[in-house]
């Protein structure tokens, strides 16, 4: 699941916003929010579960190896740029924002684009097993899902300022991206099916979003084009262009994530070298996901008692030392258990290059800001995994030289973090929340 998919990035229009109206059900449960937090939680869910890489990781990825018999680099190269909207997902926001759909902001792209998604799933069923037509068609549905996470990140801003519960719709947020989050192993255990079966799974739940938009959530039609937006955006992409530190920041972050990767080559090493089964391969995925989750959960102890420049060093040196683990990935006991290890690991270290995102980005300019930076990460995720599937294919490196390479040219992003500017990084978590 690249970074994007976790991050929803809209901005609040200049005009009037459309306030969710109370629903008939929370009569029943007293909860004045229920329905703003019934379509955040689907919308959120369904938006990161049924991307193509989320519940589609395998499914598309083994076809593309086994039925179409592409090499590593070809099967980076398509989920990549399948996967691209999601590096512009400011760009629906500043669409839905600006230009009212049937005098509607929110509902109506919600109902349009979650029914669009649900239906091009289907086509990617059916469409011919090519290269090409499977591409275009991947990429117009995560176009359609980047809109329905987007509307949904959107409700979530408005219904949480209008009821006052910021708080707990985004804690619906994480919980519906955790859960969704279980797709990827899912799809691992699809992937032994056909191709319809998984695009049967996503389109589903995409169109009971429909169905549950269009009965429950209501907008009055009264919202108009307005031309402010614009100019909103200019001075904030003006603000973010001239912030060095969002720069400096950008970066380190596109540093660490360049270093040639092996997580396609992974995929070719587990079933052409060791054999590993779709079923295992979930497994491992399954197990790495709840590793990951609670790896994070540590970050809050360390972001309190060291400064950030500190846990940047740490996160550098220990991202490549943990990826020297896969040097001992020879069977499927030893691949459970790195992956296991690596997962918690990595999701704890990797957490300061979220925290130096955050910190970096230009107040004021927030939304562009981090989509600047949420869209460098992306690109340095997608270099990283070409090259890397570059080296496997084209030039016959092995998966153990491979992890070499990775480890090595990561650890040159260490030379970066002294240039980051000290008010950026040289405090700790707990001296500005005293401050």
């Amino acid at each position: 699941m690249t970074e994007s998919a976790a991050t929803n990035v809209t901005i609040p229009a200049a005009g009037e916003h459309a306030v969710p109206p109370l629903g008939r059900f929370h009569r029943i449960l007293k909860l004045p929010y229920f329905n703003v937090a019934l379509i955040v939680g689907c919308g959120i869910f369904v938006s990161t579960f049924a991307q193509a890489g989320v519940l589609g990781l395998y499914p598309l990825r083994f076809l593309l190896k086994d039925t179409l018999h592409e090499g590593p680099l070809r099967v980076a190269l398509f989920m990549q740029l399948a996967n691209m909207p999601w590096n512009l997902k400011i760009i629906a926001g500043i669409i839905s924002d600006a230009i009212p759909l049937f005098g509607t902001r929110r509902r109506h792209y919600l109902i349009f684009s979650s029914m669009l998604a649900g239906l091009l799933w289907l086509c990617i069923a059916i469409v011919p097993h090519q290269f090409l037509p499977l591409l275009l068609m991947t990429l117009m549905m995560n176009i359609a899902l980047v809109f329905v996470s987007t509307i949904s990140g959107g409700i979530l801003v408005e219904g949480g300022q209008t009821f006052g519960v910021t708080g707990k719709l985004s804690s619906v947020r994480v919980l519906a991206m955790n859960v969704a989050s279980l797709g990827v192993p899912l799809g691992a255990v699809l992937a032994a099916m056909t191709l319809g079966v998984t695009a049967l799974v996503a389109a589903i739940p995409l169109f009971l979003l429909f169905f549950v938009a269009l009965f429950l959530y209501k907008e009055a039609p009264t919202a108009k084009r307005d031309p402010r937006i614009w100019v909103g955006i200019g001075t904030q992409l003006k603000i973010a262009l001239k912030a060095k530190s969002l720069w400096f920041a950008a970066g380190l972050l596109f540093l660490v994530q360049f270093a040639p990767g092996f997580y396609t080559p992974l995929m070719f090493y587990q079933t052409d070298t060791l054999h590993f089964s779709e079923k295992f391969i979930g497994l491992i995925s399954l197990c790495s996901a709840i590793a990951g989750a609670v790896g994070a959960l540590f970050y809050v102890y360390f972001c309190r008692r060291f400064t950030l420049r500190q846990l940047l060093y740490a996160c550098v040196f220990f991202t490549s030392l943990l990826s020297l683990m896969y040097l001992g990935y020879v069977d499927k006991r030893s691949a459970l258990v790195i992956e296991i290890v690596y997962a918690f690991a990595v999701s704890l270290a990797q957490l300061p290059l979220y925290d130096l995102a955050a910190r970096a980005t230009p107040k004021g300019s927030e939304a562009v800001g981090y989509s600047i930076i949420v869209s460098v990460w992306n690109w340095g995720l997608l270099v990283s995994d070409l090259v890397g599937s570059g080296l496997y294919e084209k030039y016959h490196m092995t998966f153990k030289t491979l992890v070499w390479v990775n480890a090595g040219t990561t650890l040159l992003a260490v030379f970066a973090i002294p240039f980051l500017p000290a008010l950026l990084v040289d405090g700790k978590e707990k001296d500005e929340a005293a401050a």
